[in-house]
């Protein structure tokens, strides 16, 4: 996924969409986004026009701008950076903090290296450990949290338990570095599997699905918060409280918060007959949010933990503020080892079939990365197929309704 970090399409298009609004504000962003995106651009100033930046003009220079967040990026990396804040006012939007060795040796925690013909090798004890991510990973405004894994992460016992950012990003394996080196068990996979897969046509996953899905398992779980009793009485409404938790080692979601889709979808039946529903998708794909049902008619029990950005006008969400122009957030993420606890009422009939009925409760924890509706608004309309629905944890459960 660094790799395809400068050939998405969904950051060209909002790359470009941030290039042309602040510019109408006069305000130039200059490297802000290519920084972490293709960082050997970004400390060489290979680009001039961002506002006119797309894959055609990403292809026509070098390979080590091409490929992201490459190999070199990481591995000739000397110094742990420091965490990246922008200061809005004085327009330095430009402090992604990458110091690269230039000489061609190239760095990992082996430290006894295979002598190889490509490049010299040596020894860093920095490379894995939390603080090598972030600078890209920690991205504050003037001060204030905008995509804080590192931060989330700092202090929590997965720290304290030596849990770091590469444990779970990086599994190690046994097998071999290089050509004629030695048995090793302590290599490191390099599919980085978070929350993010490619939606370019044509895309080949080559075990990142894989590792996506082992990753998320356990990640949350769901369970009711109070058990149900085990006849329900028609003349009564039902009360279900269903806690989530969260085991990874960061807030759930992390990241680019304020663009994930984390919710809970929840089903309550009758002999079959759906009576309730929450968290389900309407016929473009998206959840019933403040996005597509700003008067919550459809769907106002709905319950999505993600971040919401405001501005000084006190406008909101990703249709309107970007992170540059955020002066606070309301985090409804699940945290670091906590857990958010939501409640449903659910009327129902108030006549029961005779002999009673089986009433059937069921709730699943679904993420994905972005809503459809923000891909259709900057015209990937071909790319919403692609995007995949992660489910996290589920619970169900069957009681008597009379």
């Amino acid at each position: 996924m660094h790799a395809y970090s400068v050939t998405d399409p969904v950051w060209f298009k909002l790359q470009q969409s941030e290039q042309e609004t602040h510019e109408a504000k006069g305000v130039i962003l200059g490297d802000f986004c290519i920084q972490c995106h293709s960082p050997i651009a970004a400390l060489t100033n290979a680009i001039t026009d961002h506002k006119n930046l797309t894959p055609e003009v990403i292809s026509t220079l070098p390979p080590q701008i091409q490929e992201g967040v490459t190999c070199d990026v990481c591995h000739s990396t000397t110094h742990l950076p420091e965490s990246t804040d922008i200061q809005t006012a004085e327009q330095n939007f430009e402090t992604a903090d990458f110091k690269l060795y230039l000489d061609g040796t190239r760095y990992s925690i082996i430290d006894d290296p295979q002598d190889n013909s490509f490049h010299k090798s040596e020894f860093h004890e920095g490379y894995d450990q939390s603080d090598f991510c972030r600078n890209c990973h920690n991205l504050t405004v003037n001060g204030m949290d905008a995509e804080v894994t590192n931060f989330e992460w700092e202090g929590t016992s997965f720290e304290a338990m030596g849990s770091e950012c590469q444990t779970c990003h990086m599994p190690t394996y046994e097998g071999y570095a290089a050509e004629g080196g030695p048995l090793r068990e302590n290599l490191h996979r390099h599919y980085f599997p978070g929350v993010g897969t490619s939606i370019v046509a044509g895309s080949e996953n080559n075990g990142l699905l894989s590792a996506i899905t082992e990753i998320l398992d356990g990640s949350a779980e769901v369970n009711f918060f109070e058990p149900i009793a085990d006849t329900v009485l028609s003349n009564e409404s039902l009360k279900i409280k269903i806690i989530v938790s969260n085991n990874a080692g960061h807030h759930f979601p992390s990241g680019v918060t304020f663009t994930r889709q984390l919710w809970l979808e929840v089903n309550v039946s009758i002999d079959g007959d759906t009576i309730f529903q929450s968290g389900h998708l309407n016929e473009n794909g998206d959840i019933y949010d403040f996005y597509t049902d700003p008067d919550r008619i459809v769907d106002p029990q709905l319950n999505v933990f993600n971040t919401v950005l405001y501005d000084a006008q006190g406008d909101s969400g990703i249709m309107n503020v970007s992170v540059e122009d955020m002066v606070w957030m309301n985090d409804y993420t699940l945290p670091v080892s906590g857990s958010r606890t939501v409640n449903y009422i659910i009327d129902l009939p108030t006549v029961p079939p005779e002999g009673g009925s089986s009433l059937d409760i069921s709730a699943r924890l679904r993420f994905r990365s972005f809503p459809p509706f923000l891909l259709r608004h900057i015209n990937l309309n071909e790319e919403v197929d692609r995007l995949l629905i992660w489910d996290i944890d589920q619970i169900s459960t069957s009681v008597v309704f009379q």
